[in-house]
């Protein structure tokens, strides 16, 4: 029935090819002016601009064609183009990507973390494969922004986490995650989180500082606390058949917007959220705003070390039984050479 409903939303919204210019459809797991639309305004301006007008991009936000798994399936079915997700989101249809999920994996810092996110080898290669088995191909990975938690109280160890329901992303390891933590994860799509927090059917939640504006969850917590274990790592992807079916020019201005469009969403992160932050200050002068120092950040580190073998046996579980021992080799493959990457990068910055 939902399938039925999203394409009778797709013919509905007049998305139909027209005889004069073609249409390629993008869906966002965000909404306007949030950091996935920079990205996905400006790739609509590259692909008209290079065109010449002769390709539109129509761009869709959160929930005009379901859920974030919803458009995934839309994308790699064929039925829309381009989608935009978080890896938390992307990792329940490519179990691999929550590599990128995992704390304290890849680096807080922006340099580092722009340039693994850009030329890692790891994860424009072996990760990429991954993508294609499941018709997808990755176009690109972009940070949104440090993960930041609000909650009803103050968190500095996991301790503090202990009775704390905390709103997750829907992916294992963000589950796993926050259970190592010592808290009882809750996984909500973001529509509804702040209705659960302003009802205390959660304690806390995490995200950027300018998505927590944007969705007033600053409105009804009291803490905003800033961990430093790990940035929101946004994807784009487009269907991989259709884009091998693609003219050799059409690829070409595809690899060009998608360029100029991770530049502008990288530069746009770190403006609003730097905005955002002056924000919620200025409206909520009470919330109590924490930064973990290092003493912290390793009780959730030591914490978190156990979620590296719980990687490998989700992505083998993913498998059936003659494939498994393969996707967990792959896997820790993955792990372990993007921790390398990082570790290089940050020796060379």
């Amino acid at each position: 029935m939902m399938k039925k409903q999203l394409l009778a939303t797709l013919f509905s919204t007049g998305i139909i090819l027209s005889a004069s210019a073609e249409t390629w459809r993008f869906a966002s797991e965000e909404a306007k002016k949030y950091v996935q639309d920079i990205y996905a305004q400006k790739f609509a301006d590259v692909i008209k601009q290079e065109s010449n007008g002769d390709i539109n991009v129509k761009i869709y936000y959160y929930g005009q064609l379901g859920t974030e798994n919803d458009i995934i399936e839309l994308t790699a079915n064929g039925t829309i183009q381009f989608v935009s997700v978080g890896t938390n989101h992307l990792g329940s249809y490519i179990p691999e990507v929550q590599a990128i999920s995992l704390p304290y994996v890849l680096s807080t810092n922006n340099d580092v973390l722009s340039n693994i996110l850009r030329n890692s080898r790891t994860i424009h290669s072996d990760l990429s494969s991954k993508f294609k088995k499941k018709n997808l191909r990755l176009l690109s990975m972009f940070s949104e922004g440090k993960i930041a938690w609000v909650a009803n109280k103050a968190i500095r160890s996991p301790a503090d986490f202990h009775g704390q329901k905390i709103r997750t992303f829907t992916s294992a390891i963000s589950v796993e995650t926050y259970k190592s933590f010592g808290a009882t994860p809750t996984p909500l799509s973001w529509g509804e989180v702040y209705g659960a927090l302003q009802l205390k059917t959660v304690d806390s939640a995490m995200n950027p500082p300018y998505f927590i504006y944007a969705a007033k969850w600053h409105e009804v917590q009291d803490y905003l606390i800033f961990p430093q274990q790990q940035s929101y790592i946004a994807t784009v992807s487009t269907n991989n058949k259709w884009f091998n079916k693609l003219s050799a020019h059409k690829q070409s201005i595809v690899t060009k917007a998608s360029a100029a469009a991770e530049t502008a969403a990288q530069k746009y992160q770190l403006k609003i959220n730097r905005e955002s932050m002056d924000k919620i200050r200025q409206k909520r002068p009470n919330l109590k705003v924490i930064r973990l120092n290092e003493t912290e950040r390793k009780s959730f580190k030591a914490a978190s070390i156990s979620l590296h073998e719980m990687y490998y046996d989700i992505v083998a579980n993913a498998y059936g039984r003659t494939e498994k021992r393969q996707a967990r080799k792959d896997a820790k493959t993955i792990l372990q050479s993007l921790l390398k990457e990082v570790k290089e990068i940050e020796g060379t910055l």
